[in-house]
């Protein structure tokens, strides 16, 4: 079983860097651990797909090798 990736964004209120999954920062309602402050999905949902995308891009470049430039690849 994969272990789900761990995230560090900082609190919009308080400015607390706040480590949890990312499944954490996805939940509709959830409270910033320093400072109580109710924090919003979306606060985050730009931020969390931004570095999804980042991710999914970089699994991509792992299993296919990094892009080639020209049509024969060593341009």
């Amino acid at each position: 079983m994969l272990a789900e990736e761990m995230l560090a964004l900082d609190c919009p209120y308080c400015g607390a860097t706040i480590y949890q999954p990312i499944s954490w920062f996805k939940q509709t309602y959830s409270t910033c651990p320093a400072c109580d402050g109710g924090l919003a999905a979306g606060q985050f949902e730009k931020t969390i797909t931004d570095l999804e995308q980042a991710m999914d891009e970089n699994v991509v470049e792992m299993i296919f090798g990094k892009p080639q430039s020209g049509c024969c690849g060593n341009h």
